[in-house]
């Protein structure tokens, strides 16, 4: 018996045309929607990025703005706004007196003060009592670059939705060509040529004999019905599993922070393009390193690094530092780490971000904070919190500590007779040659004030011949002479009071006053000498 002929379904009545008509609509919609709502979340988004950018800036100079405001030095203050005014976020930077003056203002280049815009305001509060605020610090986000980023970023997302849509839509129909259409054909023309005599016959619900829903009604049964629904599933699922495999590994090569996979033993694994430019190493050669210990070869403490590793796994949660990079040239560079390592001991992954701007500023204040701004010597405060860590140490060790106070003879003369930059010129002259004396980098040199000075000599006791020959080529080094800018010559004298741990105290209150009275001995006794103090 021949089997029936198969009609095709063609024109409007295709469901195939319907349903790619339908996409391309729906896609040219989608994109139109899309482009409107991008442009008002990308500019929402990039003020608040600004925002958030500008306030990292303004908290990495909080410190020095709060230091600057309390030494009322307009200098400082002007470099500080001068610094946040070049960067891009920013149109305008000032510091306002609470009575409303500006004590320091300055406009990225192009830019005049005075124009509309969004400002962000901070209180400068008092370093030493955070309930003092000392001014305000006002700060004009540059809109136009606001403006610029939420532009692009609409356009661009646009852009993307409007060529999915249009690719989806593609896919689609060929996917429905492919997989419902003519499966479709072919499994009706396969059950018309099957022999007749089967008793049940489904039949074409109204509304759908021309349609490929009819053609399938006419040749199909309800086990192809469940298969076809398997397949399809199945495919769902895979390209929902690509789709997002695609998705985390752009977000791996587009992340603005470096993350990189280290096994046990510090061989590289992967590492996205960020870490390659943190690194100032082209992706070839990052890729090399997976030979070699990767952490050895990018920290300059790498033995830091592996004690994280260790406290992740066995904590079981990220551990985070800040660490220094291998330098390249002279420059020193930081990064902020995170690590976290499994407990079972398997691959350890990282994330760095660049500090090196933060901790160059935070190293500056430190050293502002803790040295002379004469003679760039320890001040007073941090001389005698280093000698009182330098005691503890000396206790805990049973080591010798030597203590010596130092006063120059005649310093008010000239300060007098030549006046104060003289005077400033003889301190830095006599620092110079106290680093020159005490040459150990674990001693101290620090300025009490005046022209009192401090030393101590780690290791060093009293019956020491280093002692000896430190405190001569002290004497000798400071009574030498000292030409000045105009071409006089003068000189001072030098008394020298020394006490050594743990003859004359094991504290350090009790070692500065024991050796300032052996200098006040030799003051009374000609000068231009050294005493050892008494014993306790």
């Amino acid at each position: 018996m021949t089997a029936p002929a198969v009609s095709r379904v063609r024109g409007t009545r295709s469901l195939q045309l319907r349903f790619m008509l339908l996409a391309f609509a729906s896609a040219a919609l989608l994109a139109v929607v899309a482009a409107t709502i991008a442009y008002h979340f990308g500019q929402a988004r990039a003020l608040a990025s600004s925002r958030s950018n500008v306030e990292a800036v303004v908290a990495a100079v909080e410190k020095t703005l709060a230091i600057g405001a309390f030494a009322n030095d307009p200098v400082l203050l002007q470099e500080v706004v001068s610094g946040l005014a070049r960067n891009e976020w920013v149109d305008v930077a000032e510091v306002v007196a609470p009575d409303g003056h500006r004590l320091a203002q300055a406009a990225r280049p192009g830019v005049g003060p005075g124009l509309p815009g969004s400002w962000l305001q901070r209180p400068v509060l008092s370093p030493f009592d955070g309930s003092e605020r000392l001014a305000q610090l006002r700060i004009q986000i540059n809109e136009a670059r606001v403006r610029a980023d939420a532009d692009r970023e609409a356009y661009t997302l646009a852009a993307a939705m409007a060529g999915q849509a249009a690719v989806l839509a593609v896919v689609l129909y060929l996917l429905a060509a492919r997989l419902v259409s003519r499966p479709i054909v072919r499994l009706a023309s396969a059950l018309r040529r099957m022999q007749p005599g089967a008793e049940e016959r489904l039949q074409t619900p109204a509304g759908h004999a021309h349609d490929e829903i009819g053609v399938l009604i006419a040749g199909a049964n309800a086990l192809l019905d469940s298969n076809e629904r398997a397949l399809q599933t199945e495919r769902q699922l895979r390209a929902a599993v690509e789709a997002m495999e695609a998705q985390y590994r752009q977000i791996f090569d587009a992340s603005s922070a470096g993350i990189f996979v280290v096994d046990a033993q510090g061989r590289l694994i992967n590492a996205n393009p960020t870490v390659s430019r943190l690194l100032s190493l082209s992706m070839g050669e990052l890729r090399a390193l997976g030979e070699q210990d990767f952490i050895a070869r990018v920290f300059q403490r790498p033995e830091q690094v592996r004690q994280m590793m260790a406290e992740a796994a066995q904590r079981c949660e990220a551990v985070s530092a800040d660490l220094e990079l291998v330098p390249v040239g002279e420059a020193r560079r930081w990064v902020h780490c995170l690590i976290s390592a499994p407990p079972n001991g398997g691959t350890v992954e990282g994330v760095i971000y660049d500090v090196t701007e933060r901790k160059t500023n935070e190293n500056a204040v430190r050293h502002r904070a803790e040295h002379d701004g004469l003679t760039q010597l320890k001040n007073r405060a941090a001389g005698e919190q280093t000698l009182a860590r330098l005691v503890q140490e000396a206790r805990e060790g049973a080591a010798s500590l030597s203590v010596v106070c130092i006063d120059l003879d005649g310093f008010k003369r000239i300060n007098d007779t030549h006046g104060h930059a003289a005077g400033d010129a003889v301190l830095v002259a006599c620092a110079e040659r106290m680093r020159a004396a005490v040459r150990r980098s674990s001693d101290l040199v620090a300025r009490l004030g005046g022209d009192e000075f401090l030393v101590a000599l780690r290791d060093v006791g009293p019956g020491d011949a280093v002692l000896t020959q430190v405190m001569t080529q002290l004497i000798d080094g400071l009574s030498q002479p000292i030409e000045l800018d105009g071409g006089e010559v003068v000189r001072v004298g030098v008394s020298l009071g020394v006490a050594c741990l743990p003859l004359h105290g094991d504290q350090a209150a009790a070692l500065l006053r024991s050796a300032d009275e052996a200098l006040y001995h030799v003051k009374r006794n000609g000068k231009l000498a050294f005493a050892l103090a008494l014993p306790g």
